[in-house]
């Protein structure tokens, strides 16, 4: 993934296939692993990056959560993502079931194929998804392909101590 500015980007004849929007990160600091139930680091991030973007939640188009597959884990993010999406809730997806835990790395896959999937206009489903534990019930979720309802994708990312990042890209070159 490179990112570079429009002039750059113009002036060497590159093909534009997308944009940074605006992202943010916060830190919950609570101790090195834990994370607060309440998913409060996270909505915050996310929504300081909608912010930074100028955006409105509702124009995101499809979630790639971090989606660890931990319980408390999960459930803080659900609690996120429903703090800030309420009931319109769109596409989530996420790519740890497939590629396992890249720690540092993570972020960077998921932008990178999160991207990659907007520019094909679908939100892939999570294979080995059966049922939505306990405090994710209501994440909009799918074993199958789901189709964005924007061309903006948010990931976010979690770390160690608190760490807590949203970035929002949009995709502006579709595959067909």
């Amino acid at each position: 993934m490179v990112l570079e500015t429009e002039a750059s980007a113009a002036a060497r004849g590159a093909t534009i296939l997308g944009e940074y929007l605006g992202g943010a990160d916060m830190a919950e600091g609570e101790s090195l692993f834990g994370v607060r139930p309440d998913g409060d680091g996270l909505a915050r991030a996310i929504e300081a990056a909608l912010h930074d973007a100028g955006l409105q939640a509702a124009e995101v188009g499809m979630v790639v959560a971090h989606g660890n597959g931990t319980p408390g884990s999960d459930a803080s993010e659900a609690a996120a993502l429903s703090r800030v999406f309420g009931s319109d809730m769109p596409p989530v997806t996420g790519f740890k079931w497939a590629a396992g835990h890249l720690f540092a790395a993570a972020g960077m896959l998921d932008a990178v194929v999160g991207f990659e999937a907007m520019r094909r206009r679908v939100v892939p489903g999570i294979a080995n998804f059966e049922k939505a534990a306990s405090g994710c019930e209501f994440i909009n979720v799918s074993a199958t392909a789901q189709v964005p309802r924007s061309d903006v994708v948010l990931i976010v990312s979690r770390g160690f101590a608190g760490t807590n990042a949203a970035v929002l890209l949009r995709a502006i070159d579709f595959v067909s």
